[in-house]
């Protein structure tokens, strides 16, 4: 879905009453702001930079969501609109592209008792499936969200494209099926989305073309009656042409599958979702089209492991990225190497410091900081705050 976070989750709360005011209209407000700082320990400064946390790198965003509640103007039960206009600057833009564009502009429609939920609008694709923020991709660190393979074929990640999502649920809310036809990013990468589609409402971006994803699933949160579970496998197909390593002209597609589980392996306090969790992802892109051919990632995260922090998260990732060989050998006329694999090994903790404010800290050593050139091996800090208003 695409709603913000909790108000229940709020630094300044319900001042003065004015959020159960706006309430009382059927309407939702919360600011949040997201400061980063990245920096390679091993102090391997260069210009031009080539990956994030090389030179000290920086970003923020700042974001405001807000909801209507669609009911009161004849929709169906739980309807809801967001707006969620988004400003994002930093001083490394390959990494973190500078934004002032509207995240997400989309309707969320449950129908059926919740069997059966639409979503359309304007929205970025990637936070509709596979669940990349849970345990995450520690090589994104470095090479940021576009080396995580749904992304590489065309998932959209910073700028919305124009969507519609249906998932489908059995009568215990289980199983589902998700289903999305979009908009995909441009195939020259990110960057040039971004600059196609400054305000993010644009419906056409040279070259990129429909993209459809199914997504089949079970989930079940921590109850009483079990612990937490979720597995789901995907499949992307995008119909945008992607250049060839290994042959001239492009092709006529781009797809990719994933698999990926998140099990609550303990319960300390039953019926609460605390305590340790593994998390597993693979997926597969063809070789020919793709840098980024296949990898896995295995993450272990723990909520609440320290007494009194019930609130706080602790994660140790690996992670393993398989690069083209086609790729590689499409590089080596103009005298470049890539690396084989790229390796990635992450410790982060969370800090729930107050009422919405959390503090992640996290140290990544990765064995190839760029896909190309080939680099020494990094140990990176990552710093960055989440402020919920």
């Amino acid at each position: 879905m695409v709603t913000p976070p909790s108000i229940c989750e709020s630094l300044i709360g319900d001042p003065n009453g004015w959020r159960s005011a706006l309430a009382d209209y059927g309407w939702g407000a919360q600011l949040s702001w997201n400061p980063t700082i990245l920096y390679d320990l091993r102090d391997q400064q260069r210009e031009p930079q080539e990956y994030s946390g090389q030179n000290f790198t920086w970003a923020q965003t700042m974001a405001l969501n807000v909801t209507y509640d669609l009911e009161r103007i004849g929709f169906t039960k739980d309807a809801q609109f967001t707006l969620s206009p988004q400003f994002s600057t930093s001083n490394y833009q390959d990494g973190y592209p500078r934004l002032h564009n509207i995240a997400t502009l989309a309707i969320n429609q449950p129908l059926l008792n919740g069997q059966l939920e639409l979503q359309y609008g304007f929205y970025p694709l990637i936070r509709q499936f596979y669940g990349m923020i849970l345990g995450g991709n520690s090589s994104s660190a470095a090479l940021g969200p576009t080396s995580v393979i749904p992304v590489q074929v065309g998932i959209s990640l910073n700028a919305p494209t124009p969507t519609f999502t249906m998932i489908a649920r059995d009568s215990e809310k289980k199983w589902y099926n998700n289903f999305a036809v979009s908009r995909s990013m441009s195939p020259k990468g990110h960057l040039d989305d971004v600059e196609q589609n400054p305000y993010g409402l644009k419906w056409h971006v040279d070259g990129a073309n429909p993209i459809l994803v199914n997504e089949v699933g079970y989930k079940q949160d921590a109850s009483e009656n079990g612990r937490s579970i979720w597995f789901r496998a995907g499949g992307i197909y995008n119909t945008s042409h992607y250049a060839y390593f290994d042959k001239p002209g492009n092709s006529s597609d781009n797809y990719a599958f994933y698999m990926a589980n998140t099990v609550q392996l303990t319960q300390p306090q039953h019926g609460l979702p605390l305590g340790l969790y593994l998390d597993t992802k693979v997926n597969y892109a063809p070789d020919d089209r793709n840098a980024y051919a296949s990898d896995f990632q295995v993450t272990l995260f723990d909520i609440g492991l320290f007494p009194g922090r019930q609130n706080d998260m602790t994660s140790l990732g690996y992670t393993r990225s398989f690069i083209s060989h086609k790729f590689r050998d499409s590089l080596k006329p103009a005298g470049l190497e890539a690396p084989e694999t790229i390796n990635a090994i992450s410790l982060s903790h969370a800090f729930r410091l107050v009422k919405g404010i959390y503090w992640i800290n996290g140290i990544t050593w990765q064995d190839n900081p760029t896909l190309v050139p080939k680099r020494d091996d990094a140990i990176l800090y990552q710093s960055s705050m989440y402020w919920n208003f």
